[in-house]
């Protein structure tokens, strides 16, 4: 529909407000309006993969748009997904559902293929807009007499978020003491426990290879979640093939609580192995871990993997984002330190060579 249609037919609106109904009662037309809610339909997404044989291909998939919360800034005129939608997905062709105050007519203004000039288009429920760039919604109230205008930002992620990335980095010898001393790794267990209560025996705390570290609690960001990490010695318990992990909560405002062991059982198959040289490092929400040959009855080879635990330390899995990088060689002893900027460093502690490396959805945000 073009201007000059849309126009005529707001007039027509606007007359058939001074007429009544059958019940000759007379009707009542609102004079303002808003967009209350927008929600996508089901998009679609194309996905890399790569064949047994080596060659690339793609695929298609469905991403259920619903799952994705809009915001609509009133006052701002804007409306846009917080969180983005995953790579890959198409929103050239976008189904979607829109509400309006007071019964108001929405409006797209579009832009015609040339690019040169807009044109008014009423919304369809059945309409697949394309949202590759911001679209203008106009929301025209009863009467036809004013809208109000928002501008409508349908995000997706442009690239893998679980994708890392390595670059080797050459480290001044102050540099490089500035990131080892980020690295908590007491000398002795007792340092750390100090006075505290134990929920079980003394006899299952680490005295090797010790790291500590701390995390703000997600429901309280003024208490810390202390993590305690490392091996009991081989020579009194040379059947371990796990680290010993233990937990403990700090907030001012409560009593001083217990350190937690997580018990090694059967049942949790996911448990960090005992590792020659432990380091343990925080990464956003995730405790990230490596370590040389395994000790005891822990058969490992030097760094195989890179260990991730999403629950504080209690499951650890080798990381499938998380790879060493290409040049890297198992011969050295590397320290593992993450910095504020949300990069993880790979220290070899005696020849100083050093990788960054980060994760993309780490650094989105700043973005």
């Amino acid at each position: 529909m073009n201007k000059s249609l849309w126009l005529s037919a707001l007039l027509l609106l606007a007359l058939s407000s001074c007429l009544k109904n059958n019940d000759d009662e007379e009707q009542v037309y609102y004079h303002d309006t808003a967009l209350t809610s927008f929600k996508l339909g089901t998009l679609k997404r194309i996905l890399h993969t790569t064949s047994s044989s080596g060659e690339d291909s793609t695929y298609s998939s469905t991403v259920l748009g619903a799952a994705y919360a809009f915001t609509i800034d009133q006052q701002k005129g804007l409306v846009y997904n917080v969180d983005s939608l995953p790579v890959g997905t198409d929103v050239s062709k976008v189904i979607f559902t829109a509400s309006t105050k007071n019964s108001g007519s929405l409006v797209l203004n579009l832009r015609t293929k040339d690019g040169q000039r807009d044109s008014l288009k009423v919304y369809s429920t059945t309409d697949s807009i394309d949202f590759t760039n911001p679209v203008e919604f106009r929301v025209y109230n009863q009467s036809g007499t004013t809208y109000r205008k928002y501008m409508v930002e349908v995000r997706a992620h442009k690239q893998n978020g679980n994708i890392f990335r390595w670059k080797q980095v050459t480290l001044t010898d102050d540099e490089k003491a500035a990131l080892l001393a980020q690295r908590t790794q007491p000398t002795d267990v007792s340092s750390v426990i100090g006075g505290d209560a134990l929920d079980t025996a003394a006899e299952w705390l680490p005295t090797s290879d010790l790291n500590l570290v701390s995390m703000p609690l997600k429901t309280n960001a003024d208490a810390l979640r202390k993590v305690l990490v490392g091996n009991r010695s081989v020579e009194t318990h040379p059947s371990d093939t796990m680290a010993m992990v233990w937990c403990k909560i700090v907030d001012p405002d409560a009593l001083n609580q217990p350190w937690f062991f997580y018990t090694p059982t059967s049942s949790n198959r996911y448990q960090l192995p005992r590792m020659k040289n432990l380091q343990v490092a925080v990464y956003g929400d995730w405790l990230v871990a490596i370590g040389g040959a395994g000790l005891g009855a822990c058969t490992l080879q030097p760094y195989e993997h890179f260990y991730v635990s999403e629950d504080n330390g209690l499951t650890w899995h080798r990381s499938a984002s998380i790879v060493f990088p290409s040049g890297f060689t198992a011969e050295g002893i590397y320290a593992l330190v993450a910095d504020d900027d949300k990069n993880l460093w790979l220290i070899d502690e005696a020849s100083g060579t050093a990788w960054r490396g980060y994760l993309n959805k780490m650094k989105w945000e700043e973005k």
